[in-house]
């Protein structure tokens, strides 16, 4: 693998070949019609089989037992998500698909504070997206080369957020976006973002700062000549909808691979930088992980350089969050406790050490960290670890660290669950 800026590059996972054009089907009986649609589900059941061998095998083996289940749980899960996302995905009747939920969809390391949609758009159409922008910390629409799918060419190409476009992204604006390869010539008041030649996909990311509080976008996204009825699966459109399913199983095994490595490759008392290219724009990441056994706690401190965002959050082996709206497992700028000092404190634990900024393990003795820091004026110092016992964990805090009593700690996980449903994160 090369350095930490170029180990995640998405050429490192394209696709090297192209698979040749698959020959007419037979539908000429019953017999005819089931032999090609059992040559699909073999296509499928061999990506499957290749991600999940990727998922379970080769591993430290902590936790092996629960990550097996896991590894099962997650292919089903990136098959919800692949149908959803790419199946159903049509260019003349485009749709938002969820990229990130609570438990149904857990898609490459995503951050508890977001809401992910996708949607794959070609450039020999015209894009209308109309609705209310809702009141999200950040707001960003990103438009990308090619398709998650399969990465080919990926890259960004445009790029829109409630910072640099706050004319038209404001916290309750109406938002009025037009998405085409050429800037139209009456634009109007809307709000353009560029196109690539080709295929292309859209990505909208809404991160919540106060959960409770902020509300979620409401939006609509349709082909600005759009006719119905919308056509029915021909040849060419169902090989290139049921490939795509595939090719998202395959390629993403990959990409999770090397980047579950990326978590652990690190030294045991400092996470390093990493990059991300083609992720949330704007955003230094620094992954790694920690090890936590029962009667142990594992200290995790950060100074903030002035992000405009920024937030933590642990991670199962499967690039999952840790049912972050049932357990305290992660936190956000808004969220955390800042200490006298001005560092910010984690405490990573099996059981509640009853302070602030508590990470649950989960039961888990290895679990993956990522801290992501939104636009911070000058590269955030690498946050440090270090492993103490669970019985002392006091004397290693400052003295004044404020106590959470069970009760307090009830209300706070039953507003995590409360805000899964108030910015659409417990739906499909």
């Amino acid at each position: 693998m090369s350095d930490n800026k170029t180990v995640m590059a998405q050429e490192n996972f394209s696709p090297n070949t192209t698979e040749p054009a698959a020959e007419p089907g037979d539908f000429s009986s019953d017999k005819a019609a089931l032999a090609w649609a059992e040559g699909q589900l073999d296509k499928l059941i061999g990506a499957m089989r290749y991600k999940l061998e990727k998922h379970v095998v080769g591993w430290p083996e902590d936790d092996r037992e629960l990550n097996t289940y896991e590894a099962f749980r997650h292919l089903l899960r990136d098959i919800n998500f692949g149908h959803s996302a790419y199946v159903e995905a049509d260019y003349e009747n485009p749709a938002f698909a969820k990229m990130g939920a609570t438990s149904r969809i857990n898609f490459q390391l995503p951050s508890p504070d977001c809401m992910y949609h996708s949607v794959v758009l070609h450039s020999d159409y015209t894009y209308l997206i109309k609705g209310k922008r809702g009141s999200a910390a950040i707001f960003q629409l990103a438009i990308y080369a090619g398709h998650a799918c399969d990465l080919v060419g990926w890259k960004t190409v445009s790029v829109a957020n409630n910072i640099d476009q706050a004319d038209h992204l404001w916290p309750g604006a109406e938002v009025n976006i037009v998405l085409s390869k050429e800037r139209p010539a009456d634009l109007g008041h809307a709000l353009w973002m560029e196109m690539p030649e080709g295929p292309s996909e859209l990505h909208s990311r809404q991160y919540y700062g106060d959960w409770l509080t902020e509300e979620p976008a409401d939006l609509m996204i349709r082909m600005e000549s759009q006719t119905f009825p919308a056509k029915v699966l021909d040849a060419q459109s169902a090989a290139t909808r049921f490939d795509r399913l595939v090719n998202l199983l395959r390629v993403h095994t990959d990409f999770y691979r090397a980047g579950v490595e990326s978590h652990l490759r690190h030294e045991p008392g400092e996470i390093p930088e990493l990059v991300f290219p083609g992720a949330f724009v704007g955003t230094t990441y620094f992954p790694g992980h920690l090890r936590c056994q029962p009667d142990e706690a594992v200290i995790i401190e950060i100074e903030d350089t002035g992000s405009g965002y920024w937030n933590t959050a642990l991670f199962q082996m499967q690039f999952e969050n840790l049912d972050w709206w049932s357990r305290s497992s992660s936190f956000n700028s808004t969220q955390a406790h800042v200490d006298g000092d001005g560092k910010v404190r984690f405490v990573a634990s099996w059981s509640d050490p009853g302070v602030p900024n508590w990470l649950d393990c989960s039961g888990r003795v290895l679990s993956l960290i990522a801290f992501r820091f939104f636009r911070a004026p000058t590269k955030p110092a690498n946050p440090t670890l270090r492993t103490v016992p669970l019985a002392d964990v006091r004397d290693h805090l400052p003295a004044d660290t404020p106590t959470v009593t069970p009760d307090a700690r009830h209300r706070l996980l039953s507003d995590r669950l409360v805000s899964a449903y108030r910015r659409r994160m417990a739906d499909f």
